[in-house]
């Protein structure tokens, strides 16, 4: 059957940060002294995918640490690990670079790309049921309407708030509930691999990756630099 409803994430596929965290770590890591080859670099984003997916290390170390400043650390010295810092250079810059990081809290902006807006009114027009599914922990209170996308969205889940997290799929489920549809009559949407594509798989629902990075070569499911590329993905898949 055709796909009905669309269901998007929202950090990394409708708003982005510009610039991005991972372009200031990498900045700062470099005035440390630390070397970033591209492969490298490619292979900490595929692992900061993986840690945020729910992943058994995120939460061991949400249960140790909690959100304090020790996580952060925590987290900073794993990337630094996985761009080929021994255990000594990652011990000794990973609070350095919190400190570094901390003063970029202020320059760092919430932003819709251009092309968002445009594709979701262009999509609501042709009928498509559309919402959002987030892993955010705390209730958005207004904040899709402050960014301008509320007006097309039908319904929002947040994870904090329906008590589920992606990749599970009674997360996508819930989703697909709220949107009146079938789980194969539905589209997920976003940047995720292991998070929003493996789950929404696992799920039923049709899942599309938003990858400006190519950082996933190997999904299997159709693929998307930016949003303004989903139209023809769904006009294929509708065919």
């Amino acid at each position: 059957m055709a796909i009905r409803a669309l269901i998007f994430d929202l950090d990394g596929t409708l708003r982005v940060s510009r610039p991005t965290w991972e372009e200031i770590f990498i900045r700062e890591a470099q005035a440390l002294g630390v070397p970033v080859s591209p492969e490298k670099r490619r292979q900490m984003n595929r692992w900061i995918h993986y840690f945020w997916a729910s992943s058994d290390q995120l939460r061991r170390w949400l249960r140790q640490y909690g959100e304090s400043a020790e996580f952060w650390v925590a987290f900073n010295a794993e990337r630094l690990r996985r761009l080929g810092c021994d255990s000594a250079c990652s011990h000794r810059l990973a609070g350095p670079l919190y400190d570094r990081l901390s003063h970029h809290e202020e320059t760092v902006r919430d932003v819709v790309p251009e092309d968002t807006i445009p594709t979701l009114k262009a999509l609501q027009a042709q009928g498509y049921r559309m919402g959002l599914l987030t892993n955010r922990r705390e209730p958005l209170n207004g904040y899709l309407e402050d960014i301008g996308i509320a007006p097309y969205l039908e319904f929002a889940l947040v994870a904090g708030d329906i008590g589920v997290w992606k990749p599970a799929p009674e997360a996508f489920l819930k989703a697909v509930e709220a949107a009146g549809v079938q789980p194969h009559e539905a589209a997920y949407i976003g940047d995720n691999y292991y998070a929003d594509i493996l789950g929404a798989q696992r799920a039923g629902l049709l899942p599309v990756l938003v990858d400006p990075l190519d950082l996933f070569p190997e999904a299997e499911n159709p693929v998307i630099h930016r949003l303004s590329e989903l139209p023809a993905v769904l006009e294929k898949v509708n065919a």
